[in-house]
């Protein structure tokens, strides 16, 4: 009976991980995960209501997202310090693909950016039901820098009005930032002064006082300067009246063409959005010394999309800014997060009149200094000296989405990873291998050129998976390896040791390898064939041809056996 109720236990934690991590939570950890909660709270109230600005809706939008996010994360995730919030690449990326139905209906704005992000909840626990925990590893880290690079780019474009109190542009990177210059002479003075006193104290407070969310002071300071010096007399654009209470249940009501034209954007979000949560997920759980289930990372952020759309907030997912946040201020585990959700009801409930004289440059300003950290020149430094195309890959992902916006470029970013995908595959190394001096240790003799060879014997390693798409490559470098040797060999030694397993294609290839040698006049052995490939190469009566005789558990026993 135990043994049931342990398995039942089990398969409810794995479901929902707050039953496991509560049952065993210390009661020592309850002040800092509460003091790190409220802290956190801090930085995303203000957050949100601007992206919830860049996606084009009523600034409660961001707060409803971040009331979702916190609290549903909080139930099913298992990173104990991410913070779930609306994120400013996907807050772009909704306000591109909702610009793209070309809808300018405020009350229906609002419909399709609902049902976009419970599109998007959804496809998340399918990807996370059917177990697609792995499709963050293909997009390339290059690419996604650059694509991050660019997405930031033209977050600071987008923002730059609101610091300059100047028309809202709109358009590509390109066409937004003409008209940012176009507009230079209608800049409010004060409105600019706003901006740039809020962005100083943003920085200050991140690298001075970083435990202290700059956000909220920036919130407090744009509300008592426009309160206390009358600056919206001054032509300084405020946020208005913000609705109070609580989100209400509802299903959006959109047509099903609306959907099918939004879904490629919901497919999208769901690749940066996982990719970003997940990778903030495992720089916490690495530094921690925990694990990080990626399956259920995407139903966590399913439901918390869900959720968020049904009470009309945006999109949500992991975001860096936030859970670096919540770790600096302490937090142990997923209670930081229950008890920023229990501050965000307070301010819905009790502080939204407070927001009806912040001033928009204030909003601005935190979403600039929030992406700041999206421009990683250094990473494109380091990819440079890791590999010469890291930052060419990069830069056509970058430009990918300056020049085609970003949904296509985010196409262009994922056709560029599986391109490098294909190129890697399909190119696998063939080292010629020769003994280590003074042992009988097989070594790359091109990563060591002091590997003794042995006199009439080229010994071959495929340094990878020989399938359809490497086979004629691997044939054609060993048949070159061979045909260029100042003295022709007379046996060909193929150590097979790396290969788990062989298609069809890549078994015809190999034979016809085998025969090429072989009427060349170089005798051929195959040595360290595992179990799989042998099994092939015997049904294509490639053993037969060969002989069996032919065919060595080690390269020793290859070689020392001879022509």
């Amino acid at each position: 009976m135990s043994e049931i109720k342990g398995v039942q236990r089990g398969r409810l934690a794995s479901f929902m991980p707050i039953t496991s991590w509560l049952r065993h939570y210390h009661r020592s950890w309850l002040p800092t995960d509460a003091l790190a909660g409220i802290a956190l709270a801090g930085l995303l109230i203000p957050e949100g209501m601007a992206y919830a600005g860049m996606v084009g809706v009523p600034p409660q939008a961001g707060l409803y997202a971040a009331l979702a996010g916190l609290f549903i994360y909080a139930v099913f995730g298992t990173s104990r310090q991410m913070s779930v919030a609306a994120t400013s690449a996907t807050a772009v990326m909704t306000y591109a693909a909702i610009a793209s139905v070309n809808d300018s209906d405020p009350g229906r704005y609002a419909s399709l950016v609902a049902a976009l992000v419970i599109m998007a909840g959804l496809l998340f626990l399918l990807a996370g039901v059917i177990r697609l925990g792995f499709i963050s590893d293909f997009m390339a880290r290059p690419v996604i820098k650059g694509f991050v690079f660019g997405l930031a780019l033209l977050i600071i474009v987008r923002q730059i009005p609101k610091l300059l109190g100047t028309p809202k542009v709109s358009g590509g990177f390109f066409q937004m930032a003409r008209e940012v210059i176009g507009s230079l002479g209608q800049t409010n003075m004060t409105t600019l002064a706003l901006g740039i006193i809020a962005l100083l104290t943003l920085v200050i407070f991140s690298r001075y006082i970083p435990r202290v969310p700059g956000a909220l002071a920036v919130l407090i300071l744009g509300i008592g300067s426009v309160t206390a010096l009358g600056l919206d007399n001054s032509g300084v654009a405020l946020v208005g009246a913000v609705p109070g209470g609580l989100p209400r249940l509802s299903i959006p009501d959109v047509s099903p063409a609306d959907l099918a034209a939004m879904f490629p954007a919901a497919l999208g979000i769901l690749l940066v959005a996982y990719a970003e949560g997940l990778g903030t997920a495992r720089t916490f759980a690495a530094r921690h010394r925990y694990d990080i289930a990626s399956n259920q990372e995407l139903k966590a952020l399913g439901f918390a999309n869900l959720a968020s759309g049904l009470l009309g907030g945006i999109i949500v997912g992991g975001g860096l800014s936030g859970s670096a946040a919540n770790e600096s201020a302490g937090a142990k585990t997923e209670l930081s997060t229950l008890v920023a959700s229990a501050a965000v009801i307070a301010t819905l409930l009790f502080l939204t009149p407070v927001f009806h004289n912040l001033p928009e440059a204030a909003l601005g300003a935190i979403v600039i200094h929030a992406v700041r950290h999206m421009l990683d020149l250094k990473a494109m430094r380091r990819y440079a000296s890791l590999r010469a195309e890291g930052p060419i890959v990069a830069s056509a992902a970058l430009l990918g989405v300056l020049i085609f916006d970003i949904l296509p470029g985010l196409i262009i970013a994922t056709g560029i990873s599986l391109l490098l995908l294909l190129r890697e595959v399909s190119r696998p190394r063939v080292a010629i291998l020769g003994r280590r001096p003074g042992t009988n240790d097989w070594i790359d003799s091109g990563h060591h050129p002091k590997a003794v060879q042995t006199p009439g014997t080229m010994v071959c390693r495929i340094d990878g998976v020989m399938f359809f798409a490497d086979a004629d490559y691997v044939r054609k470098h060993i048949l070159a390896d061979v045909r260029t040797q100042p003295v022709r060999p007379q046996l060909v030694v193929l150590d097979l040791e790396m290969i788990p397993e062989i298609d069809i294609t890549a078994t015809i290839t190999l034979g016809q390898l085998i025969d090429e040698l072989r009427s060349d006049g170089v005798a051929v052995s195959l040595a360290e064939v595992r179990g799989p490939v042998r099994k092939m190469l015997k049904r294509d009566g490639i053993t037969e041809r060969l002989g069996a005789d032919r065919m060595f558990y080690t390269i020793d026993e290859a070689v020392a056996a001879g022509p």
